[in-house]
Formats: C-alpha cells, structure tokens, sequence
C-alpha cells in the first residue's frame, strides 16, 4: 500500500515539474521563432524611404543621415549606394 502512495506522489511531483517548465520552455521556443523571422525580414526591414523633395539643404542633409546610418550599421554599403543614388537621381 505504501508503494502505491510513493508512486503517487513521484507521479505528482513528475507532473507538478512538467507543469513549471512547460510555460518558461514554450516562451524560449517563441523566442527563437522570432529571431529567425526577424533574421529573414533584415532584408525588408532597412529600407530607406526617400523624399522626392530636391532642396539642396535638405539633399546634404538626407545624405549625411544615410551616412550615419551606414557608420551604425544599419545599413550596408550596398544600401548606403542604392539609397544614395536614388536621392541623386
């Protein structure tokens, strides 16, 4: 009878660890899911919205945001390019 109670109670307790940890296992799975679709989307996510507006000032002042941003690292060198070709052209 003492058997039945143990194997009882390790049951419980087995469930009771399955419990907890399910909660904090299933918020690292969807963690990880995100950075990979946040890695997917780098591409997308960068872009460089440019005015159509060809003010001088506001041209040296587009140009050297962009140049920020490249020295950040947010965007590449071929970005940095493209986005500056199109405010030139």
């Amino acid at each position: 009878m003492i058997s039945y109670i143990v194997i009882g109670i390790c049951i419980i307790l087995l469930l009771l660890v399955v419990y907890i940890s399910a909660k904090p296992i299933s918020m690292g799975i969807e963690a990880r899911r995100n950075i990979n679709v946040s890695e997917s989307n780098d591409d997308n996510h960068y872009d460089v919205e440019v005015s159509d507006k060809k003010d001088s000032n506001n041209l040296s002042d587009e140009i050297l945001k962009l140049e920020e941003l490249n020295k950040k690292g947010i965007l590449t060198d071929e970005e940095y390019e493209k986005a500056k070709k199109k405010l030139l052209d």
